[in-house]
């Protein structure tokens, strides 16, 4: 009986042990890095509602010291107020931003709403191809040759997460549905970064790629991979656009502030704010993009 026990305390000591060791790694190298009392390899700057780690190899681009105004005017918009600072984390590598975010894309938002990781991708990243239809076929064409996106545009999208989950719970962060959050953070931030238009029309409706907005799980796989996150990420932004149209910005924004705090109730607060069922402001959204001129 002795041996048995000292054998499961051993197993429960080597346990702790590794536990210990990864919640270091974390603190140090990985995803917990901005809540380290210490940044191996960071340096830090301190603004009045924002601090910025980068990497000591590195400096900052002069965008991101205009970040306290950004902070500022993402709140006037969301007509929602920052609860604690944030933290931008600039990565050196993809490498390092996939570690630290453990996620892909040119810049993550924690769901604390506290930390935002930007990849080093961000700085290359060009506006969408040019699309040319035809009855069979889609071409692309590099017409808008390799004009960069702004930096500051994709910061807005970023903090507008960042706010919508320091407004709620961690847990009821993670069920904010993709429409909501991204539509409204690429109708704030970065419209300008996707398809829209006649060129988003003439994908969604001539193409035929309309999709259904409302379910996270139904993704946009049947657009061609080279124009994909142009596109669905343009959908999310115009359809936010038809609400804010149809509807009105109040409206969306009481619809904002009551479904972060209950995202269970989604269609029952969609149905009261907008008078209409999900389903149908989706067909409604699908007519407008057909007799759009």
């Amino acid at each position: 009986m002795s041996i048995m026990n000292h054998k499961t305390t051993t197993i429960a000591l080597i346990g702790l042990i590794i536990f210990f060791l990864i919640i270091v790694y974390a603190f140090l190298y990985g995803p917990l890095l901005p809540f380290s009392p210490i940044q191996p390899g960071f340096s830090k700057e301190t603004l009045s509602r924002c601090d910025i780690l980068w990497s000591n190899d590195s400096c900052i681009p002069e965008e991101y010291y205009a970040i306290d105004s950004l902070i500022a005017e993402t709140e006037k918009f969301h007509h929602l107020t920052y609860a604690k600072r944030i933290t931008i984390v600039l990565c050196s590598t993809a490498k390092q931003h996939k570690r630290f975010s453990m996620s892909g894309g040119h810049a993550n938002t924690a769901l604390t709403g506290t930390v935002i990781y930007v990849n080093p991708s961000i700085y290359n990243a060009l506006y969408p191809p040019i699309i040319q239809l035809n009855k069979s076929d889609i071409f692309f064409t590099k017409g808008r040759g390799n004009i960069k996106r702004d930096i500051p545009s994709f910061l807005k999208h970023e903090l507008s997460h960042a706010l919508l989950y320091q407004n709620t719970t961690f847990a009821k962060a993670r069920k904010i549905k993709s429409w909501l959050e991204e539509g409204l953070a690429v109708y704030f931030g970065n419209p300008h970064h996707y398809y829209r238009g006649d060129e988003f029309k003439q994908l969604a409706i001539d193409r035929g790629y309309f999709f259904d907005l409302f379910d996270n799980q139904k993704d946009a796989y049947f657009v061609p991979p080279e124009i994909k996150f142009y596109f669905k990420y343009g959908a999310y932004g115009a359809f936010m656009e038809y609400l804010v149209d149809s509807k009105g910005m109040d409206a969306v924004l009481n619809f904002t502030h009551e479904y972060i705090k209950s995202p269970h109730k989604e269609s029952q607060l969609f149905q009261y704010y907008f008078n209409t069922t999900m389903d149908s402001a989706l067909e409604g959204f699908r007519k407008s993009l057909e007799n759009q001129q």
